[in-house]
């Protein structure tokens, strides 16, 4: 099975791969690679798996379709919704409130294509972007 693994640090892709093994396999290696990045003083360690939604604009290949029947695939207009299972692993996060924001994580998920990936690299700079920690703190400071 191919298995994409990213970093991503303050909005940037630091480090893209895809592995090939067992996924229970390489997302423990992620973990630990984590584990050795991580400051217990500095922030908490986080794993987080997710079901990560995913748009696609209609119409489609039928090598797309066959790939994306595999993962919940639905039709809504000219749009087609796939569901991807994503872990986020954390190791450098801060708390505002009851939210949590991450400057720097590794997000582990099956290879599925080259647009899913580029997906999943534009969540990982999204999770991990300044300009979102300035808005949540624009928001706590307003209420």
């Amino acid at each position: 099975m191919k298995i994409l693994v990213l970093r991503a640090e303050l909005g940037e892709i630091k480090e893209k791969n895809v592995v090939e093994g067992d996924f229970n396999n390489v997302l423990k290696d992620v973990v630990m690679k984590a584990l050795s990045l991580w400051e217990p003083q500095k922030s908490d360690l986080i794993v987080v798996k997710h079901r990560h939604e995913i748009n696609i604009k209609l119409p489609i290949k039928k090598e797309q379709y066959d790939l994306y029947s595999q993962l919940n695939l639905r039709r809504k207009g000219d749009v087609a919704t796939i569901e991807v299972l994503i872990y986020l692993v954390s190791f450098e996060n801060q708390w505002i409130d009851n939210d949590i924001i991450d400057s720097k994580v590794f997000l582990v998920a099956p290879y599925i294509d080259d647009f899913i990936s580029e997906k999943i690299e534009d969540l990982a700079k999204g999770i991990t972007s300044p300009e979102r920690k300035e808005e949540e703190e624009k928001e706590v400071e307003e209420e």
